[in-house]
């Protein structure tokens, strides 16, 4: 099996296992479904995360507003006055969201530690970890990661959460992308797959760029079409430069620490006496001689 180690960072990289026979357009389009369903595991683990600490969401109205805070609908035009907020409802394991986006009416804690540890191992899918212990990415274990973040949100909310909850948009496929998340997605027409610093065409195989040896290994990047090639890899990686940093930085040390000393240095030792013999064998240790005689 061909072995395409996918970056788009140092962090965001899977393994894609395919063969040499394989048409560069299947597997590119195999590459952004697994990269976009990457992003909506991220999504929704972070939402999930969330949905477990503060409970579900406020109505987009009232999101980043305490629940004090005077709404449209509680100033009356004819009176000139505004009404005061009913207090909201809170169960007992009420935990206050510090963002205000959230009600704070989390779940019971054996609840909630089951949704956090869902959410852990659907985190450990995306790991960079996983390309170091080769462990390909497959759409049906992402598919699978959701559906059990899924069932473990339907434990929680068995009535269901709000349509308006980002949980329950990104399980249905729904969520509207903005900002960053919106630059993570790829579109299969307007993306293109590059490797050994070139752009694979989608009409060739993927043999006419590795070869035919099944146990190739090569990194290839993802890149929108004229945005140009991607930043090349570095011919030595990180924590190698950081040995080589470190080894030369000694060397330098005792390059200086060298210099420090004199040349004639080693003339002061015992052992570069010439007359060493002869005062072993008189008896005669070491005389400083100064005026007034020996001493």
């Amino acid at each position: 099996m061909v072995v395409l180690q996918v970056k788009r960072s140092e962090k965001d990289t899977f393994l894609y296992e395919t063969v040499c026979s394989a048409e560069v357009d299947v597997v590119l389009r195999d590459l952004i479904a697994i990269h976009n369903l990457r992003q909506r595991v991220l999504r929704l683990a972070e939402a999930a995360s969330a949905l477990a600490a503060h409970g579900p969401s406020k109505p987009p109205e009232q999101q980043g507003l305490d629940d004090s805070t005077p709404l449209l609908e509680d100033y009356d035009v004819a009176s000139g006055a505004t009404a005061p907020r009913p207090p909201p409802a809170r169960n007992e394991h009420y935990c206050p969201d510090p963002t205000e986006r959230r009600t704070g009416n989390a779940p019971p804690p054996e609840i909630a530690q089951v949704l956090t540890r869902t959410v852990d191992d659907a985190q450990a899918l995306l790991s960079e970890r996983q390309v170091a212990m080769k462990v390909p990415a497959t759409a049906a274990a992402l598919e699978e990661a959701v559906q059990n973040i899924k069932g473990a949100v339907m434990i929680a909310w068995p009535m269901g959460l709000p349509d308006y909850d980002p949980v329950r948009q990104i399980l249905e496929d729904r969520d509207a992308l903005e900002g960053a998340a919106q630059l993570q997605h790829l579109d299969a027409d307007a993306t293109c797959l590059w490797c050994c610093s070139k752009e694979m065409q989608r009409e060739k195989l993927l043999s006419d760029y590795v070869g035919r040896n099944e146990k190739t290994k090569v990194v290839a990047k993802l890149q929108k079409k004229g945005a140009g090639a991607p930043q090349r890899e570095p011919a030595v990686s990180e924590a190698e430069q950081q040995a080589m940093i470190a080894f030369y930085h000694k060397k330098q040390q005792e390059a200086e620490r060298l210099a420090a000393e004199d040349e004639d240095a080693y003339l002061h030792s015992s052992w570069a006496d010439p007359k060493a013999l002869k005062s072993a064998f008189t008896g005669i240790g070491n005389i400083s001689w100064r005026a007034g005689g020996p001493r």
